[in-house]
């Protein structure tokens, strides 16, 4: 994802899929589930995303990008990053 050419969102969709996984250590996360309300993220794993998604996706995260809403899920997140792809 970081050749400069914008990624459809079924690419960022499932490169978002595997990051997931790795970080929390698992073999597949639902597009819908709840990252926030299921308790497995905290602080220090939504900094990973972070790191991760400015790192893998060649984007800026700033304060006014992070709320609840945008990180709850796969999916949420998927938009994010191709909003912010296609902003970039």
């Amino acid at each position: 994802m970081k050749d400069g050419l914008a990624p459809t969102e079924s690419a960022v969709f499932d490169r978002l899929h595997t990051l997931l996984c790795d970080l929390l250590l698992v073999e597949s996360v639902p597009a819908d589930y709840d990252l926030q309300d299921s308790g497995v993220f905290n602080s220090a794993k939504f900094l990973e995303l972070f790191v991760a998604l400015e790192t893998e996706f060649d984007i800026p995260i700033t304060g006014a990008d992070v709320n609840q809403d945008t990180f709850r899920t796969l999916n949420s997140i998927t938009r994010f990053v191709c909003a912010k792809r296609a902003v970039a």
